[in-house]
């Protein structure tokens, strides 16, 4: 018996390899969890404004592969695929709740509109072998709240080449959160694979 409960408990406390991801390097913004309560690689860059009414927004920026579950039926995807989506944080009006007049005026503050825009739909793919080309950004066509039920990192994204990409520069358009710019640089991303420690609940 004590035999068969140690075989059971060493998967869980045995690195997990996470196979091969996109693992995205920028000068601006932070590595990112796709679901941040959940550990493994940092697949995203997170960006935000400078503002701080604004600094609970993250915009989440990543790249998945071929084989991605995608919404609405979570069929695998074929291509190399850009995905945005925003992690909410604690907004400022419902920060240091420590008095019930705080508490109610909080709690009876309508949440702040949310919108993401774009100066132009069009980013920049760069390959290893120097060859560049723009595609067209689905969501930024329109732009989009970050709030919008369903968006997250299994929603739909935009193909940014045929088939696995393993080694490429994307450099965004100007962005935008509320007209307030958010600050973004050049992302390089490349293929590999980590391990990490995993959670049963996710």
């Amino acid at each position: 018996m004590k035999r068969l409960a140690f075989y059971l408990l060493v998967p869980l406390f045995a690195a997990c390899s996470t196979g091969p991801y996109l693992n995205p390097q920028s000068a601006v913004g932070q590595n990112a969890l796709l679901i941040r309560t959940c550990p493994g690689p940092h697949q995203a860059i997170s960006y935000k404004t400078t503002s701080e009414e604004l600094d609970w927004v993250h915009l989440l920026v990543y790249a998945a592969l071929p084989g991605t579950p995608t919404r609405p039926d979570f069929h695998h995807n074929t291509d190399t695929e850009l995905r945005m989506y925003a992690s909410l944080y604690t907004p400022p009006y419902m920060r240091n709740l420590d008095t019930k007049e705080k508490w109610d005026a909080a709690y009876s503050t309508p949440p702040p509109a949310l919108w993401i825009s774009a100066a132009s739909p069009m980013a920049t793919v760069q390959l290893a072998n120097g060859k560049s080309y723009q595609v067209s950004i689905e969501r930024l066509k329109t732009g989009f709240d970050p709030r919008e039920q369903w968006l997250d990192l299994y929603s739909p994204g935009t193909s940014l080449g045929s088939g696995e990409m393993d080694d490429f520069i994307l450099t965004l358009p100007e962005l935008f959160l509320n007209g307030e710019k958010i600050p973004t640089a050049p992302i390089h991303f490349k293929k590999r694979e980590d391990r990490y420690m995993p959670v049963l609940n996710c």
